[in-house]
């Protein structure tokens, strides 16, 4: 899990969306931490895509939103709380795990968000 640290400030809520660019079902991406970068310095935000594809971000608390500003995403898989459990089958490309190789940038207005992340699938 990415770290929420950061100082306070007025978050905006926000719900949003996954789905694959080949309209394959997300169901698959379920548990998936949906992870939010600011590029300014401020609080990261977090979220887990539910089965049907949506996640509500949280940053001080459960489901508050995130603060306004520019983010980088993340998309990681859950982790298994067996670790003698073999890891699933990736479902989305390794690029997606970081900030850096994304490719996922979001704004985050005053007010209600609702954002849609169009994903390639893995191979």
């Amino acid at each position: 899990m990415f770290a929420i640290t950061g100082c306070g400030g007025s978050t905006a809520p926000v719900n949003g969306r996954v789905k694959f660019k080949d309209g394959s079902d997300v169901s698959l991406l379920a548990g998936y931490e949906v992870a939010f970068e600011p590029g300014e310095g401020k609080t990261s935000a977090v979220g887990h895509i539910g089965p049907d594809g949506s996640f509500k971000l949280s940053t001080f608390g459960a489901d508050d939103g995130a603060i306004p500003g520019s983010y980088r995403v993340a998309i990681t898989p859950p982790t298994s709380p067996d670790p003698d459990k073999p890891p699933q089958k990736p479902q989305l490309p390794p690029m997606y795990a970081s900030f850096d190789t994304s490719g996922l940038t979001v704004e985050i207005k005053p007010g209600r968000n609702d954002i849609d992340l169009e994903l390639d699938r893995a191979p």
